[in-house]
């Protein structure tokens, strides 16, 4: 996966008190923020300062089909979409399935910092390879690939980290909430839907044929030890 200015973070949001939030908070770390008020001047600060990492604010007048393009134009770019709404707008996670995270309001600063560092960093799964093979997926770790028989999988950033650290521990059951922390590094209060929207979108991008990541009764989930 590319990135341009790792430290660059491009912010789309209407709200000075939320700007300055996020700003202070992501400073700590070393980034650097730059705000527009609109699409337009968003997309224009993308090419022009080529940020990592785009926040977007659902609640600038933004729609699902707005969010939906303007998903397709991160991803032309290989710049990262982090969505922030309020937490009855989970239904994005389904309407948008490109996303790779999802902060729910009111923001709160050491949760912006936490998010954002795990989502530009990889995961701390543990990997005892830089390939993974089960049965016919494979995982590139170094190219953040993963193929079916052959065939390029389109995943987003979260998919591939939550498949990748399943298909690293094999016949392990993790809980959802086990899941969030490796994978999200932070507790989310109703984070369990995230969790099970993101395994059910994967499944339905690996499982046409055999069926890799198990479903545990009152637990979470597991990747199959028989692939």
């Amino acid at each position: 996966m590319a990135r341009y200015n790792m430290n660059r973070i491009l912010l789309l949001s209407e709200e000075s008190s939320e700007i300055q939030l996020i700003e202070r908070a992501l400073r700590v770390d070393g980034h650097i923020l730059r705000s527009e008020y609109d699409v337009a001047g968003c997309l224009a600060a993308l090419d022009q300062w080529k940020p990592a990492l785009f926040l977007a604010d659902f609640s600038t007048g933004m729609s699902i089909s707005s969010l939906t393009q303007l998903s397709a134009e991160m991803q032309i770019r290989d710049v990262l979409l982090m969505v922030l709404a309020d937490e009855r707008d989970l239904g994005i996670l389904e309407a948008v399935p490109q996303l790779d995270d999802f902060v729910t309001k009111p923001l709160n600063d050491i949760e912006i910092r936490l998010r954002v560092s795990r989502l530009l960093a990889p995961t701390n799964g543990v990997v005892t390879s830089e390939l993974l093979r089960r049965g016919g997926l494979e995982i590139d770790i170094d190219r953040y690939k993963v193929t079916l028989d052959g065939v390029i999988l389109d995943l987003t950033y979260k998919e591939y980290e939550l498949l990748r650290f399943l298909a690293s521990n094999p016949g392990k059951a993790f809980s959802r909430e086990a899941l969030l922390n490796q994978v999200w590094g932070y507790d989310y209060f109703g984070g369990a839907r995230t969790v099970d929207v993101h395994i059910r979108r994967i499944r339905a991008k690996i499982e046409q044929r055999q069926r890799f990541i198990e479903t545990v009764r009152n637990i979470g989930y597991r990747f199959s030890e028989n692939q």
